[in-house]
């Protein structure tokens, strides 16, 4: 039982586990391709081992129908023996006299007395009987095969009997019609020729067709009386012939019992030689150990003996009786000890010899259900270790693949939700970016405008200033203008600081001109140079910085660029349709190129940046508003004027030098006094 719940264990933990272990085997074959894995030989020898123990199972019950088919056997045997004695002794006492009788009674308990005395001869006793029960049942079925064939042959030559007698009856059927037929045509033609003739020889006639008809009748009624009795002979003789064949049969059915009977008996003497060869080799085996115990006293005699010699010569020596003394006791004892361990050898033998067989068969099973053991053991160990392992180490891949999942569909939230911002400020930026062209263009019409008024009255100021007998505009006039027009280009570019300067310093001339005269403005209009001067080297060194923060800006925008580039070129390429990006920079986001950021600021910080002025230092939006107002006021206006704003920054800073170096020559013209000397 506990060997078949073990295989159930094994076959279910085996039918669990197999598909794992067949995917792990498919797996590793995929990965490296190095033949047959170590599970494939597994699952290989688990099959060899369930087939190996369901062949003892099926021998071990086998064995056991065996024994069961043997059992019944022997009863259905014994009750049939039974039967057959009582029966052959029915029919003795019915065949022989009483005395014989009397006789076979009283032999019958003086064979069962021998059979219980003499147990060891009674499997041959047993085979003898059954040979001679065979040889009776033999004898038996041959003479009823005689009877039945007898009753054949009766019975065949009573069925051609009622043959026969059917086709008579037939026959004297035929003749009674035929009779009849012509009985009725004799009594038509007697009752024709009745009124006509009246005769005897008709009368005589009909007389004796009369005594004919009545004789055939009576033959038919005995015919079929004989018919109904053959037939009831028929059919008791079928009835005979049934119960024969069904005889036979259970005499054969018993015959191939009492073989297979004969068979067992064969089988079980064969195993009872063996044993008694066993038990012959075993007694022959302690018979030997008994001759060498044997010997080995005689030998301890011999020694004993010629001690007692030297003991004889050695007896003036008191040491040496003492000694001699402790010897004898102790061989005594040895001798009592030994007579004492050979009654109990005896005892034993038998009880040994009985229980040897029986140890030697457990000892058998033991070792093979230990091995099996132990076998099974050993490889639903192996297997459980290896399965927990894999399943471990596919576990863990498959939470590290999880994990990795889990991380890029944050990180590919994360950059849809940046990409959606991005195109929102994109979409804010361009609104911006439209409301700014708008803003410059009205600016850059006002300051041209405004220009041009201002540079008249500077021109004609400057002129009226340095020509001493002019006469000078008057203030009040100019300066509202001027502050008007300074509130509303507060903010626009760095030339409209310089004019304001020049008209501060050309006013305080015009006011201190009546205390100092001529030499006065000479000295303003060199400090004004002065301070055009610094302005200008102020300027370049602002230059200077905004080139290598934008190098630096660039370097960090292409690489966050080259970060960022994969995710966002696939958003803005879905939504190429609804805001295409410029022409210049197809895959970035819009936002002000050359903005300088600080290099603590993140990416997300950098491109959610707004472009407005408040970002930009003052000097810078001035130069941008410089490079604005220069452009307008060149010869390329109308061209200029309708250009993005999201130019690049090295364009805006050439234009803002272009409209200083323009505004230098112009103050040169104006002011040739002053930078002379």
């Amino acid at each position: 039982m506990y060997f078949q719940l073990l295989l159930e264990h094994l076959e279910c933990l085996v039918s669990r586990h197999e598909r794992s272990l067949r995917m792990t085997v498919v797996k590793r074959q995929a990965a490296a391709q190095s033949g047959v894995s170590s599970e494939v030989e597994v699952l290989k020898a688990l099959k060899s081992l369930f087939e190996h123990h369901k062949a003892l199972d099926e021998k071990v019950r086998e064995r056991l129908r065996v024994a069961l088919e043997r059992n019944t056997a022997l009863e259905e045997e014994l009750a049939l023996t039974k039967e057959e004695l009582q029966q052959y002794k029915s029919s003795s006492a019915q065949e022989s006299e009483k005395p014989k009788e009397n006789g076979s009674v009283g032999g019958s308990p003086e064979q069962n007395g021998e059979q219980q005395q003499n147990k060891e001869q009674s499997s041959v006793n047993g085979e003898s009987e059954s040979n001679k029960k065979l040889t009776e049942l033999q004898n038996t079925i041959a003479k009823q095969s005689a009877e039945l064939s007898s009753w054949q042959r009766r019975v065949a030559e009573l069925n051609n009997k009622v043959t026969e007698l059917e086709e008579r009856l037939s026959k004297g059927e035929k003749e009674l019609v035929k009779k009849q037929e012509e009985c009725a045509k004799l009594q038509r033609d007697l009752r024709e020729n009745v009124a006509q003739k009246e005769d005897h020889s008709w009368q005589r006639r009909v007389a004796e067709l009369n005594n004919k008809v009545t004789e055939l009748e009576e033959r038919l009624s005995k015919g079929e009386k004989e018919l109904v009795k053959k037939q009831e002979e028929c059919a008791k003789l079928q009835r005979d012939l049934r119960e024969n064949v069904a005889q036979k049969e259970d005499q054969e059915e018993r015959i191939a019992t009492l073989e297979k009977r004969y068979l067992n008996a064969q089988r079980e003497s064969t195993s009872l030689h063996d044993l008694n060869e066993k038990l012959e080799q075993e007694l022959q085996h302690k018979q030997a150990q008994l001759k060498l115990q044997e010997e080995k006293i005689a030998a301890i005699e011999e020694k004993l003996e010629l001690s007692t010699q030297k003991l004889a010569q050695m007896s003036s020596l008191p040491e040496m009786e003492e000694q001699l003394k402790a010897r004898m006791e102790a061989l005594n004892q040895a001798q009592e000890r030994h007579g004492s361990a050979e009654d109990r050898i005896q005892r034993l033998e038998a009880s040994v010899e009985e229980k040897n067989a029986e140890l030697m068969r457990l000892n058998q099973r033991l070792r093979m259900n230990e091995e099996h053991n132990t076998r099974l053991s050993a490889t639903v160990d192996k297997l459980l270790s290896e399965s927990n392992e894999r399943l471990q180490v596919h576990l863990k891949e498959r939470m590290h693949a999880l994990d990795e999942k889990n991380a890029l569909t944050q990180e590919l939230e994360k950059t849809r939700k940046y990409a959606d911002e991005l195109v929102a400020e994109k979409q804010d930026i361009l609104k911006e970016l439209a409301k700014w062209r708008m803003e410059t263009e009205q600016l850059k019409r006002q300051m041209l405008q405004q220009e041009i008024a201002f540079n008249i009255q500077q021109t004609d100021a400057l002129t009226r200033s340095l020509s001493p007998g002019a006469p000078q505009p008057p203030v009040s006039i100019f300066q509202p203008k001027l502050e008007g027009s300074w509130e509303k280009l507060q903010q626009a570019h760095a030339l409209a600081a310089v004019a304001a300067q020049q008209y501060d310093v050309s006013s305080d001339a015009e006011n201190d001109e009546s205390e100092g005269g001529v030499e006065g403005g000479h000295t303003d209009a060199a400090a004004l140079a002065l301070m055009l001067q610094e302005q200008l080297d102020a300027i370049n060194t602002e230059i200077r910085l905004i080139q290598e923060e934008k190098q630096t800006t660039e370097a960090r925008a292409e690489e966050l660029e080259s970060r960022v580039g994969s995710y966002e070129h696939m958003n803005v390429v879905s939504r190429r349709g609804d805001s295409p990006p410029p022409a210049a920079s197809p895959s970035r986001p819009h936002h002000h190129k050359y903005h300088t950021a600080p290099a603590s600021m993140s990416p997300a910080h950098h491109y959610r940046a707004p472009p407005s002025s408040e970002s930009l230092p003052s000097s810078q939006l001035q130069l941008c508003e410089e490079g604005g107002v220069g452009v307008g006021v060149g010869p390329g206006v109308g061209a200029e004027g309708g250009a993005s704003p999201l130019t690049a920054r090295s364009l805006r800073l050439e234009r803002a030098a272009r409209a200083l170096h323009a505004e230098r020559d112009r103050l040169r013209t104006h002011y040739p006094a002053p930078y002379d000397s």
